[in-house]
């Protein structure tokens, strides 16, 4: 096997594994026949299946690096052991932000998968490191690709709007001083309220059925406000907010606060039509 592996033919030394394990059954907590094991895998992964997401070879050298690293008592393999797993855990994290990126729909659950691998993964390389900034990306990145998937199909997707709020609010966890999610947020309550006012109350819908879901749009609309305030703080000559804003307060009956409101817009609006 070791044979193989120095003459790089990979495939033919990955299949001398399961023989070895079973004529030497020892050989299973081996630190040194594991990380063996990890590098002709690792091989097979990068230079066979071209560093493909659907590689077998990924996990099995993921599996066989950390067994070896457990094995490992007198650390002679550990260090390289964990680089592999370090180089595997980015890997994993550039398959999730590659799904979201292409808006792969199909492919989401995959994504969170490769998420939970390269943490699972980057805690082993690196204990200590600091998973806010990518957890961050990758928490918007799923938000936004469930709030698309909902937008298309708003009657038979509804289960997927609590996923979008749900990887908003964990992203504004980790910072609630970011722009987007709050944005996004407070849009979707906003329109989340129009429709229900728009599509879902019927003509003829009896008195009791009416004043439901008309507090369930002023709930929307009451939600919607705090996240839209919030990115107001953040960009308060960005018109679309300002609108936003406007049109939330109307919608809750509030024509003070509108109106206060439209006069800011209809400021922004001439200082912008005056600078073009």
């Amino acid at each position: 096997m070791i044979q193989k592996y120095k003459s790089k033919n990979y495939l033919n030394a990955s299949q001398y594994i399961d023989t070895v394990l079973i004529q030497c059954p020892d050989k299973s907590s081996d630190a040194y026949f594991l990380h063996l094991c990890g590098f002709i895998n690792f091989n097979i992964y990068r230079e066979i299946d071209g560093k493909s997401s659907s590689s077998s070879a990924r996990p099995a050298a993921c599996d066989y690096f950390i067994k070896s690293v457990n094995y490992d008592n007198k650390n002679q393999f550990t260090e390289k052991n964990l680089q592999a797993l370090n180089s595997f855990s980015i890997s994993y994290i550039n398959d999730a932000l590659m799904i979201m990126q292409k808006m792969e729909f199909k492919k989401q659950s995959k994504a969170l998968d490769y998420y939970n691998t390269f943490k699972k993964l980057k805690s082993i390389a690196e204990p200590n490191y600091d998973f806010s900034n990518i957890s961050i990306d990758f928490f918007n990145g799923m938000g936004r690709m469930y709030k698309m998937r909902y937008e298309n199909d708003k009657i038979n997707s509804k289960n997927l709007l609590d996923s979008s709020i749900n990887y908003f609010n964990k992203s504004l966890a980790l910072n609630p001083n970011q722009y987007t999610p709050n944005y996004d947020l407070g849009i979707l309550y906003h329109n989340l309220g129009v429709d229900i006012i728009l599509e879902e109350l019927d003509i003829d819908a009896d008195l009791e059925m009416v004043i439901l879901m008309q507090e369930q749009a002023v709930d929307y609309f009451s939600k919607s406000l705090p996240y839209l305030e919030k990115v107001y703080q953040m960009k308060p000559e960005e018109t679309s907010i300002v609108q936003g804003i406007a049109a939330v307060y109307y919608s809750l009956n509030d024509m003070e606060k509108h109106v206060e409101y439209m006069n800011i817009l209809k400021g922004l609006e001439s200082k912008n039509s005056g600078d073009n």
